[in-house]
């Protein structure tokens, strides 16, 4: 190491009982100013606008083939992968495994998927059960056994009995991010995106900038797609008026802005929205607008 060279990081004391999960701890800062994002990372102007059009192509989507012709070339454009899949799931399998649900392959050679559900690969990865956890971006590396959350700027080491790491090494996928959205609702799933590499790249902050940005939109897309599939019931009991304070609510209207616009008290209003929430399964009125939308109301 020359004097040039910035310090190893000391490793923390691994807390109690995370022995076999391999943590290292470090602090974000730690990391180099190039390794970690940064508040306030600014893309550049032709990447926010194509990011714009992701998001709207997202927004626009309900079908599988949407989604792959229109937001996942878009992705290609923002920043590069060889390979893409997602599913909807959850940690929600007897003993508190994780649950796939639905599985989306986009650009991830069959074999491999094949393999990976051959051997139960995915539901005891180390990656896949940390988002289904915490819904957070990961940044993984096979070779070099490293799982990164950005967030937080903890780097934990992947152990060598991890199938999912090996298996994918011998098909020679050896880096890649994952991110995706929580349930909206009781009952309903969480997404993981994956976006994989067959080489092994360097950590990219300004990837999970964009990723962090197009997560909710994409999970509304891949349930509107899963929806369309299965055969799912949109079908939600709403009363007119009730559809008219929903579309509102959508502009981002206050309460008092449709009293106004429909001529009715702000009670009344109020009264619409508690109903929308209670029939809508939202918590408030930004998830009663998003359920709504994934569900065809508006």
């Amino acid at each position: 190491m020359s004097e040039n060279d910035p310090p190893k990081p000391a490793l923390a004391a691994t807390p109690a009982g995370r022995e076999s999960y391999g943590v290292e701890s470090w602090t974000a800062s730690q990391w180099s100013s190039s390794s970690l994002p940064q508040q306030g990372t600014r893309l550049s102007g032709s990447d926010a606008l194509l990011l714009l059009e992701t998001i709207r192509q997202c927004i626009a989507a309900n079908t599988e083939e949407a989604l792959r012709e229109k937001v996942y070339s878009n992705i290609q454009k923002l920043f590069r992968y060889d390979y893409a899949s997602a599913a909807l799931g959850g940690n929600d399998a007897p003993g508190g495994g994780i649950s796939l649900r639905r599985f989306f392959n986009v650009s991830q050679p069959c074999k491999v998927s094949n393999a990976c559900f051959e051997n139960d690969c995915l539901t005891c990865d180390r990656v896949v059960n940390e988002h289904f956890k915490s819904y957070q971006p990961q940044y993984w590396s096979g070779p070099a056994r490293t799982q990164l959350l950005p967030r937080s700027g903890e780097k934990r080491v992947i152990p060598s009995h991890n199938r999912s790491c090996s298996l994918l090494m011998d098909f020679g996928i050896r880096s890649g991010y994952t991110h995706g959205g929580p349930p909206l609702a009781r009952g309903e799933c969480g997404s993981i995106l994956c976006f994989a590499s067959g080489e092994d790249r360097q950590f990219e902050p300004r990837v999970i900038e964009i990723l962090e940005h197009l997560a909710p939109h994409m999970h509304l897309a891949l349930v509107r797609a899963a929806s369309r599939n299965e055969g799912y019931s949109l079908d939600v009991a709403l009363s007119g008026r009730e559809r008219e304070v929903l579309n509102w609510l959508k502009d981002g209207k206050s309460s008092w802005d449709i009293s106004v616009v429909l001529g009715v008290s702000e009670r009344t209003v109020n009264f619409h929205v508690y109903n929308l929430l209670q029939k809508l399964d939202a918590l408030n009125r930004p998830q009663a607008v998003a359920i709504a939308a994934r569900r065809g109301l508006i």
